[in-house]
C-alpha cells in the first residue's frame, strides 16, 4: 500500500515538474484576444533559451488549432527563436498553441492563448412606442434586442426627436443593462406633434442603429372606456346620450369617433344595432330610428383615428323611448275542440310592440262580445255556432293595435300528413321533414311543439303549403319535445300526427330498479318501471337484463318490455341480476340484485302429482273398459281358436260354429270358406318354374282371391284382426296350372313349416300320424312328400294323391262344370 501512495506522489511531482519547463520554455503573444468574425489573426510564440527541452537538441515549432495542426503555409519564423502563425480570417473562437518537436513524433506543447470572435451587435427591431393616456402620461417605447446578444455584453441608447411648432429637439437616453423598454416622460414630447425615435446597441466590437420611428403619439393612445353619463328619451324613436372620457383622461381635448351598440330587452324582435359617431368629449350624441317603447341596453366605446385602437366598452346603460300604438299584425293557431276554442299568438315579422305592458282582447264581432283578456301569449274561450270569425288586437298604454281576423274551422278528420322525421341538427336544433296528404286541397301547415319537461308554454310555427319542412332552434338539448304537425284546408283542419323528439339524445342519467315479484325453484320473474322522463335523455330503445350465477355463467337477454322471465334454473341456487337501459345516445347500468332460487315445495308436488295420478287412472279405465266391450277380441288376441284338421273338413269350416272368433269380411256377407289359421293356395304362373325356396314365409299372404275365372266359387278370406298378423301358417298348396292344363307336370308338395303342432300326440280323436308312402310301395322312411311318376296322367295322379293322402281328400276343390 505504501509502494502505491509513493508511486502517486512521484507521478503528481514529476508531471508539475514538466508543467514547469515547459511554461518557462516559450512565451505566446497576439495583439487582440476578441476579434471581430472574419477579421485576420497573428500570433507570435517566443523560445527562452534556457528551455531544458530545447538546448543541445535540434527542434522546430508545431502549431496547433482547436487540436488540429496548421497548415504550414501560415507559419513563419521571425528570428532565431521566435516564430509566427497569421491566419487570414478567424471565424470562430479557437485555441491557439505553441509546440516543440525534438523528433518527428516527439512534440511537446509549451505555451498557448485563446482568441474570441464575436459580432457587432443585432439591430434592434420591432420597435413601437404607446402613448398612456393616464396621468402622470408618458410615452412608452420598446423593441426586439434580436438574437445572439448574450455572447458579447451589449448595451441600449434610446434617442428622440420631437418636432414643436418652432423647433426640434433632439434627447438620448441610457438605457439600463436587461432592460429593452423605455418610458419617454412628458416633457420631451408633444402628443399632438411629429415625433421620432431610435434605438442604439452597443458593445466592444462596434454599434448598430435602428430605423427611425416617426409617429404622432395622440394616434398610439389607447383610451381607457369612456362614461355614459345619463341616457334619456328624446323624440319617438330616439335617445339622447351624455358621455366623456374617464377622469384620467379628461386633459384629452379633441374629436373622437364613438360606437353605439344596442340591444333590446325582453323580447326578440330586432337585432344588435350598431351606429358609428364622430363628437367631442362632453358633448351629447343622439341615436334616432329606434322602436318606440322598448328598452334598450346601450354601451360605447371610443377611438382618437380610424386607424387607431378602440378603448374597451363603458359599462351599460338601459333606457326606453317613447311609447305609440301597437302596428302590425299577429300569427295566430286556432284549436277548437267541439265548443271550447284555444287560441295562440305570437308578434309577426312586421309587428311592433311600440310599448311594453301588453294585454290581449280576443272579440267576436257577430255576437258583439268579448271572449277573453289576457296579457299572456294565448287563452281560452267558449264559441257558439254563430261565430264564423273572432279578432285578436294588442293594447299598450297609448293605444291598440288593428284587429286580426282569426277564421274559426269546424270541420274535422281531414287528412293528416305521413313520414315525419327528426333530424338532429346541432345541440339545440332539429330538422322536421314530412310528406303532404293526397287530398289537394291543402292551403298551409301548423307545426306546433312544446317541452315534456318543462313548463314552457306552446310554440307554434306557421309555413305555406310548398314548405314541408321546418328547422326548430333553440331547444335544449337531452330534453323531450313534443312535436305535431297540422296540415291546414280551406274549410277545416286536418288531423295531427305527433312524434317526440330530442335535439340531442344522451345516455340515461339512472336506471331503473329491478323487483322480483314471484320465484319459484326453477324460474324467477324480474320486472320493474319505466324511469322518470326527465331522467332519460332521450328515447329508450329497450333493456339488457345481464343474469349469471356464481360459476359465471352468464344470460343476456333483450327486450322492450318492462318484465321478463328467467326459466330452467336450479333449485336452492344463488343468482345476480342487472339491467342496462339504452337509447340511442348511450347505456346506463343499474345495481346487481342478489336472489335465490327455492326448493321444491309441496304444492308443487302436489300440482305435479295429482294430474299425472288422475291421467294414469283414466288410462287404466279406459284399458278396462276397451277389455269388457271387446270381450271376445280380446280373447281371441290372447287365445285362438285352432281349428283341428282331423276333425274338420274345408266343407264344412262355413258353418257359424266354425266362424266363431274370425273378423267379419265386410265386402261379403255370405259365409266364406275358412282357412286353417294360415291356409292359403298360389297359383304359379307357366313361365314361371317352381322352385324348391319358392314359398317363403314373407309370401303369405292376407287377401287371397281367384287366381282363374274357372275357379269363382272358390272365395278369399282376408283378415283385418291384428291378431292375424301374428298367426303361423300351417300348410301351403301350390297350383301349377288349371285343372285342364296338363302341359307341365304338376309341382311337388310343399311341406308346412309351421313348428306349431296341428295336434298333441296324446289328444283323443286324433288320428295317427301319416307318413309319406311312395305308389306301389312300402312306407317309405323320407320325410318329404313324393313327387308324382313322371309317366302318369292327371286322373291317376289324382287317384294315387288322395290315396296316399287321404285327409287332403276333403281338400279337394271341385268345379261344378268339370266335376
Amino acid at each position: 500500500m505504501a509502494s502505491v501512495w509513493l508511486v502517486l506522489v512521484l507521478w503528481i511531482y514529476i508531471n508539475a515538474r514538466i508543467k514547469v519547463i515547459q511554461a518557462s520554455c516559450a512565451k505566446v503573444h497576439t495583439p487582440d484576444l476578441l476579434v471581430f468574425a472574419g477579421s485576420p489573426v497573428s500570433v507570435s510564440c517566443s523560445i527562452e533559451d534556457d528551455c531544458l527541452l530545447t538546448k543541445g537538441k535540434d527542434f522546430r515549432v508545431e502549431w496547433m488549432i482547436n487540436g488540429d495542426s496548421a497548415p504550414s503555409n501560415l507559419s513563419y519564423q521571425e528570428n532565431n527563436r521566435t516564430y509566427g502563425l497569421r491566419i487570414p480570417s478567424l471565424l470562430q473562437t479557437a485555441d491557439i498553441v505553441c509546440a516543440l518537436c525534438v523528433a518527428e513524433e516527439n512534440c511537446q506543447i509549451v505555451n498557448g492563448v485563446t482568441v474570441k470572435v464575436g459580432y457587432l451587435p443585432p439591430i434592434p427591431r420591432n420597435l413601437s412606442c404607446v402613448l398612456n393616456i393616464t396621468l402622470p402620461s408618458r410615452l412608452l417605447c420598446q423593441w426586439d434586442p434580436g438574437d445572439d446578444t448574450a455572447s458579447l455584453p451589449t448595451s441600449y441608447t434610446l434617442h428622440t426627436l420631437s418636432f414643436s411648432r418652432d423647433k426640434s429637439e433632439k434627447v438620448q437616453y441610457e438605457i439600463p443593462p436587461g432592460e429593452h423598454s423605455y418610458s419617454v416622460p412628458r416633457h420631451s414630447f408633444c402628443p399632438f406633434s411629429k415625433f421620432e425615435v431610435n434605438v442604439t446597441a452597443v458593445n466592444v466590437l462596434g454599434n448598430v442603429t435602428s430605423a427611425p420611428l416617426e409617429l404622432n403619439p395622440m394616434e398610439t393612445a389607447k383610451f381607457s372606456a369612456p362614461e355614459m353619463k345619463r341616457v334619456e328619451a328624446d323624440n319617438p324613436g330616439c335617445l339622447l346620450y351624455s358621455w366623456s372620457l374617464s377622469p384620467s383622461q379628461t386633459w384629452v381635448s379633441a374629436s373622437f369617433i364613438v360606437e353605439l351598440r344596442l340591444t333590446t330587452l325582453n323580447n326578440q324582435f330586432d337585432k344588435e344595432l350598431v351606429s358609428i359617431l364622430s363628437a367631442e368629449q362632453k358633448n351629447k350624441i343622439k341615436q334616432c330610428g329606434l322602436l318606440h317603447g322598448t328598452n334598450y341596453s346601450s354601451t360605447m366605446r371610443v377611438k382618437y383615428r380610424p386607424w387607431t385602437e378602440w378603448s374597451e366598452w363603458s359599462d351599460p346603460k338601459t333606457s326606453t323611448t317613447l311609447m305609440r300604438a301597437p302596428v302590425g299584425r299577429l300569427d295566430t293557431w286556432l284549436k277548437v275542440n267541439d265548443q271550447v276554442a284555444q287560441l295562440y299568438w305570437k308578434p309577426s315579422k312586421n309587428f311592433r310592440a311600440n310599448g311594453w305592458d301588453l294585454s290581449y282582447t280576443v272579440e267576436s264581432k257577430e255576437t258583439k262580445t268579448t271572449l277573453c283578456v289576457s296579457q299572456k301569449s294565448n287563452c281560452s274561450f267558449n264559441l257558439n255556432k254563430w261565430i264564423k270569425k273572432v279578432y285578436l288586437r294588442a293594447t299598450n298604454a297609448v293605444g291598440s293595435s288593428n284587429y286580426t281576423q282569426v277564421p274559426v274551422y269546424r270541420k274535422k278528420g281531414l287528412d293528416s300528413v305521413s313520414n315525419v322525421s327528426v333530424r338532429s341538427q346541432s345541440e339545440t336544433s332539429v330538422l322536421i321533414a314530412w310528406e303532404s296528404p293526397e287530398s289537394s286541397g291543402v292551403t298551409g301547415y301548423t307545426l306546433e311543439w312544446r317541452s315534456l319537461t318543462e313548463a314552457d308554454p306552446l310554440s307554434f310555427s306557421l309555413m305555406d303549403k310548398n314548405s314541408p319542412s321546418l328547422l326548430l332552434t333553440g331547444l335544449r338539448p337531452y330534453k323531450p319535445y313534443e312535436i305535431s304537425v297540422f296540415p291546414k284546408y280551406a274549410d277545416g283542419v286536418g288531423r295531427p300526427l305527433t312524434v317526440m323528439a330530442y335535439s340531442r339524445e344522451g345516455a340515461p342519467s339512472e336506471a331503473p330498479d329491478l323487483e322480483v315479484p314471484e320465484i319459484l325453484h326453477s324460474q324467477v320473474k324480474l320486472s320493474w318501471n319505466e324511469i322518470p322522463l326527465e331522467q332519460r335523455n332521450g328515447i329508450i330503445q329497450g333493456y339488457t337484463i345481464y343474469f349469471w350465477d356464481d360459476i359465471n355463467y352468464t344470460r343476456v337477454i333483450n327486450t322492450e318490455k318492462t318484465n321478463v322471465v328467467v326459466e330452467n334454473l336450479q333449485p336452492l341456487t344463488k343468482y345476480y341480476a342487472l339491467i342496462s337501459v339504452f337509447t340511442m345516445g348511450g347505456s346506463f347500468n343499474g345495481s346487481v340484485v342478489h336472489l335465490a332460487t327455492v326448493h321444491i315445495g309441496g304444492l308443487d308436488m302436489v300440482i305435479f302429482v295429482i294430474p299425472a295420478c288422475i291421467g294414469l287412472s283414466l288410462f287404466v279405465i279406459i284399458i278396462v273398459f276397451t277389455c269388457l266391450g271387446k270381450h271376445e277380441r280380446v280373447k281371441m288376441c290372447l287365445w285362438p281358436i285352432i281349428p283341428d284338421p282331423a276333425n274338420s273338413s274345408i266343407k264344412r269350416w262355413t258353418t257359424t260354429d266354425s266362424l266363431q272368433g274370425m273378423p267379419p269380411y265386410k265386402e261379403d256377407k255370405d259365409p266364406v270358406s275358412v282357412f286353417l289359421s294360415r291356409f292359403s293356395l298360389l297359383d304359379l304362373s307357366e313361365k314361371e318354374p317352381f322352385k324348391g325356396d319358392y314359398v317363403k314365409e314373407s309370401q303369405w299372404s292376407h287377401n287371397m282371391v281367384s287366381r282363374n275365372g274357372s275357379h269363382r266359387s272358390f272365395q278369399a278370406c282376408s283378415y283385418d284382426s291384428e291378431q292375424d298378423k301374428d298367426s303361423v301358417p300351417y300348410a301351403t298348396v301350390v297350383f301349377g296350372g288349371s285343372h285342364q292344363s296338363h302341359a307341365t307336370p304338376l309341382p311337388p308338395y310343399v311341406r308346412s313349416e309351421s313348428t306349431q303342432p296341428l295336434l298333441g300326440g296324446d289328444e283323443p280323436g286324433s288320428p295317427p300320424p301319416y307318413e309319406n308312402v311312395s305308389l306301389g310301395r312300402r312306407v317309405s322312411k323320407a320325410k318329404h312328400f313324393t313327387a308324382f311318376p313322371p309317366n302318369s296322367t292327371g286322373s291317376e295322379e289324382n287317384e294315387e294323391l288322395w290315396e296316399e293322402f287321404p285327409m287332403l281328400r276333403s281338400l279337394e276343390i271341385r268345379d261344378p262344370d268339370h266335376n
